[in-house]
């Protein structure tokens, strides 16, 4: 009976059909990516129409996470003082909020919980890639910042399999990522589907569905190697808090992809640590929390 239900879940899905379709202001950011010079009139064209998304990137603007000392009170202002990338990665992730809204999602999800993962493991790539000149540092916390919207989509698409997945994860102690590979579907698979329909960028594509498998990335697994590891931080602090299992350290392969020593690990984890307050209320932010 358990085999079966694993069967048919593999092949749910191969057959999934209805993806959500990202709004006109998601499809406006993505496309921003592949310009090789975003501008400041490009960003502000495009979040200043709305006015909901307009007070949350102040909100933002304004949080402890960034500690201007005077106050930001326009989008101009903030992508002077954030800069343009910063500004879309951060619009991106609070209209994503609402692209998958609470309301349909798996009761097993937590939204906060989800952000803040991925705020931090976007942190972390980014400190993580200013220690090498090969990697562009704002496209490394974008790769962050997205790397795990495949359990996004799976927590809308198929609810019942998520909570499953959470549920024997919690009695077994280990990640979703390990029950998802026993029982055949991983947010890796859903998030290679989302890449396809959405016409994400190949970069962003290949962090979807290889940042648990850098190596198998070929032309980008440096760049999956990075999220790797920065998600394996995030993880780690989130074991210290008492959120999750102690995460396993990352292959050799994968420090020697991103160019990292193992030594160096602690350093990076040190400043996650230092920021782990501000990053919380930055995802309380972005999912509408006071």
């Amino acid at each position: 009976m358990e085999a079966q239900f694993y069967t048919n879940l593999a092949q749910r899905v191969d057959e999934i059909k209805y993806f959500p379709v990202p709004n006109s202001i998601v499809l406006s950011l993505f496309r921003t990516i592949t310009k090789k010079n975003c501008t400041f009139e490009d960003i502000s064209s495009i979040v200043e129409p709305d006015a909901s998304l307009c007070s949350q990137l102040l909100r933002v603007a304004n949080s402890a996470y960034y500690g201007f000392k005077g106050k930001v009170n326009t989008i101009d202002k903030a992508v002077m003082l954030i800069g343009v990338d910063e500004v879309r990665n951060l619009s991106l992730a609070i209209c994503l909020v609402n692209q998958f809204r609470t309301g349909i999602l798996a009761k097993g999800f937590d939204l906060r919980r989800f952000w803040i993962h991925n705020l931090m493991t976007s942190f972390c790539a980014r400190e993580i890639g200013k220690e090498q000149a090969i990697f562009d540092e704002d496209e490394l916390y974008l790769m962050g910042l997205l790397h795990d919207l495949g359990r996004l989509a799976m927590a809308q698409l198929m609810p019942d399999e998520f909570n499953l997945i959470e549920l024997r994860g919690r009695k077994k102690q280990a990640f979703p990522w390990i029950i998802e590979q026993e029982m055949g579907v991983t947010h890796t698979m859903i998030g290679r589907l989302l890449a396809h329909r959405w016409g994400l960028s190949p970069q962003i594509a290949n962090v979807l569905e290889f940042h648990h498998d850098p190596p198998a990335s070929g032309h980008f697994s440096r760049e999956c190697a990075v999220v790797a590891l920065a998600a394996y931080l995030a993880k780690k602090l989130e074991a210290e808090g008492g959120s999750g299992p102690e995460p396993k350290l990352p292959d050799t392969k994968v420090f020697l992809l991103a160019g990292i020593r193992l030594e160096n690990l602690d350093s990076f984890y040190e400043k996650a640590a230092d920021m782990q307050d501000e990053i919380e209320v930055l995802a309380d932010i972005i999912v509408g929390q006071d």
